[in-house]
């Protein structure tokens, strides 16, 4: 039941934010920015965090269709790392 009500809440946020006014998308949009900065934030502070982060990436470096997405990667380390 609390997992019904859970996905019923995100299908009525996407559906809103779809609907919504550039400045009620903008307001979503600096607060997503202060969530990647909080992950930042505990990406520096905790092993454990790292180790989830990490696990969760190398899980995705499985998969074929995965395979276009390793490709750009590389393409962008070659072109702004070296």
């Amino acid at each position: 039941m609390l997992m019904n009500q859970l996905m019923n809440m995100m299908e009525n946020l996407v559906q809103e934010l779809k609907e919504a006014d550039p400045d009620k998308r903008d307001h979503f949009l600096k607060t997503t920015v202060t969530l990647f900065d909080i992950a930042t934030e505990a990406m520096e502070r905790s092993q454990e965090f790292r180790q989830g982060f990490a696990k969760v990436h190398s899980e995705f470096l499985k998969y074929p269709e995965c395979r276009e997405t390793v490709d750009l990667s590389i393409k962008a380390y070659e072109k702004f790392v070296e």
